[in-house]
């Protein structure tokens, strides 16, 4: 063991949240002492080890450019080709169900992680950056200091074979021990969130391609995909479940069954491995049949997995980060992204901290967006939504909902800084952002309650939709404080209109008689609901904002609620196709030109106005030009 017991920074926990956490400060904060404790011992093994493996563009953005580990993932970790859900009979052929992701490698990297490898590597790598690593070592209590002075934390430690104790000493305490949550239990702050899913997973030594379990098709089904289906993160969907393959750089393939704890209990597939055998059996036969003889590397099962927290940041120097905070769900990968958040506000904590310009009220402020602004609003993304799963047309609406949401105002926050200083602007503009989510999320609940089960399309992609291009884009722009704000309040008028279209898509499929459907009006959206009994009382006939254009919305939809027109064909479908000529020439060498021209570190505001029409905001008074009915109806 190190003979030094004092540090400037304990993290208590060696996981992916801890280790990069370490590598972060000795980054950013190099004369920092840091000290890392935990109770495994390298080497780790590599293909059966944690859950995690699918990291976004956010997680992706913050492992390879903050942490400047770009090129190692990707010298060591899959690339991965979006995310890629199948619907529909699961009982028949793969290839017949409705699916929807990716022709192509999209432009911002993100990654498919194997987690023993990468946490092996980090262990290797932050211990030549001058980190203390204290492997086989438990925590036993973390001692915090005495509210409102400068004394020292105190972490309780001891050896794993409980010969040798021994405490450590730290200005500062990060509590990054995963889900058993030290802090959270010991100062009482663990919360329950209302949303109650459960998993089982496990992992197969060698490659499990979906391709294989497409039995039936023709080569035509294989080409349809340019890239190669293996390299997404692959989604079965069900009312209720959803089960994923994801493949591994160390040649395994991950397998997982998460489910809505009240539709799918946990004790029905995950008491072992022959349950969960069964469970996909009843469930996904074509998948049980292409893996009934195979043999699994473990078996790991959570009930009840989600759960949050009162506070994650105090001004009495400690932090939660990662999974001794909260955790939401695993859908979307968004573990990675929390620990992006939690770290990088914890690091900039320490050096205003160190700076001697940190306030008990700035910690506050940033704890109170955390949990307020970004974990309440993706916490929307997964109650009761479980249970839009089984329905094409909705989930890939709620897709592209959930992911625009993310690529617009999260990843903006945290990519352009503004994160790190929360404003009264933000906290409103999250509060609406929030408001209109949680009335969307309901919306497609309701919606998947009550609408016919059938689906109207065989395939659909993100890169397809306008809007999702706009944002995709928009990823790679770097803008200031006020540019940023700009473009999220257009945002958020962009969200409205699709809301709108959403909204009477939903009333269309669910009451087709409805008298409003003729003309459609503009609605409030954020008091929209799927009873008309409620819509005169609620307020939803009574919008804020005054009509505009709808086409470019519901554009994103072309050949998903309906078959396509010549003219959308023309409009969407053939630039899609041109895209793909030449597998993928257009898209992989021209666009990129495009990109750097307008997009690539600069604000992107000429490019925007190039792809996409901000109206200025007017009341529903009628202020402003006034637009044509042809303009304002969802039948044009």
């Amino acid at each position: 063991m190190d003979a030094r017991s004092d540090f400037d920074v304990l993290i208590c926990g060696g996981g992916l949240a801890g280790l990069t956490l370490a590598r972060q400060l000795k980054l950013e904060l190099p004369a920092v002492s840091v000290a890392v404790v935990d109770r495994l011992v390298s080497p780790l093994p590599e293909a059966a080890f944690k859950v995690g493996e699918s990291a976004m563009e956010q997680a992706a953005y913050y492992y390879g450019q903050v942490l400047q580990l770009h090129d190692y993932f990707k010298r060591n970790h899959l690339l991965k080709l979006g995310l890629r859900f199948f619907f529909g009979d699961s009982h028949g052929p793969l290839e017949a169900r409705p699916e929807t992701g990716i022709d192509l490698w999209p432009p911002q990297p993100s990654y498919q992680i194997d987690r023993g490898r990468l946490e092996n590597d980090l262990r290797q790598i932050v211990r030549e950056m001058g980190v203390t690593l204290l492997e086989g070592t438990l925590v036993d209590d973390i001692v915090l200091a005495r509210p409102g002075g400068g004394g020292r934390h105190r972490v309780d430690c001891r050896a794993k074979d409980g010969q040798a104790r021994f405490s450590l000493t730290g200005r500062w305490v990060v509590d990054a021990l995963g889900r058993r949550r030290l802090l959270q239990t010991k100062l009482g702050l663990k919360r329950p969130n209302g949303h109650q899913a459960s998993a089982a997973w496990w992992r197969y030594a060698g490659r499990l391609d979906v391709d294989d379990m497409a039995v039936t098709a023709g080569p035509e089904w294989r080409r349809r995909n340019l890239e190669a289906r293996y390299f997404s993160t692959n989604h079965l969907m069900g009312k209720g479940y959803w089960v994923w393959l994801i493949p591994l750089s160390s040649g395994a393939t991950s397998l997982g069954i998460v489910t809505d704890e009240t539709i799918h209990p946990r004790h029905t597939y995950g008491k072992s491995y022959a349950d969960a055998l069964r469970w996909l059996q009843q469930n996904e036969p074509v998948l049980w049949e292409y893996i009934r003889d195979l043999e699994p590397l473990d078996f790991l099962t959570y009930k009840n997995y989600s759960y949050g927290s009162a506070q994650v940041f105090s001004p009495q120097r400690w932090s939660c980060v990662g999974e001794a905070g909260f955790f939401l769900d695993p859908l979307y990968g968004i573990g990675g992204e929390f620990i992006a958040l939690s770290n990088t506000l914890t690091v900039d904590m320490i050096r205003r901290d160190r700076a001697s310009e940190l306030s008990d009220e700035a910690v506050q402020t940033v704890d109170r967006f955390l949990l307020e602004c970004i974990y309440a609003t993706y916490l929307d993304f997964y109650l009761g939504s479980y249970r839009t799963f089984g329905h094409a047309r909705i989930f890939t609406a709620k897709l592209l909902w959930d992911t625009a949401l993310g690529w617009a105002w999260f990843y903006q926050l945290f990519v352009q800084g503004p994160l790190l200083r929360p404003t009264s602007e933000m906290f409103e503009l999250g509060e609406r952002y929030r408001q209109l989510n949680e009335r969307m999320q309901n919306l497609f609940i309701d919606w998947a309650a009550m609408a016919p089960r059938h689906s109207t399309y065989l395939r659909a992609d993100l890169t397809r939709m306008p809007f999702m291009q706009v944002l995709g884009l928009e990823l790679k722009c770097r803008r200031n404080y006020q540019q940023t704000m700009d473009v999220a309040r257009k945002n958020l008028d962009r969200f409205e209109e699709l809301a709108q279209v959403l909204f009477w898509q939903a009333v269309a499929e669910c009451y087709p008689d409805h008298p409003l459907l003729k003309a459609r009006p503009w609605v409030n959206v954020w008091r929209m609901s799927l009873n008309p009994d409620t819509w005169a009382e609620g307020g939803v006939l009574e919008p804020a904002s005054a009509p505009r254009p709808l086409d470019y919305m519901r554009g994103n939809f072309t050949g998903v609620f309906a078959r396509q027109t010549w003219q959308e064909v023309l409009r969407y479908e053939l630039p899609y196709r041109i895209m793909h000529w030449g597998r993928g020439f257009v898209f992989y060498r021209l666009i990129p030109i495009f990109t750097r021209l307008f997009f690539v570190n600069k604000p992107g505001l000429f490019g925007r106005r190039l792809m996409i029409r901000d109206y200025p905001p007017r009341p529903a008074s009628g202020a402003g030009p006034r637009l044509s009915r042809a303009d304002t109806s969802a039948d044009q």
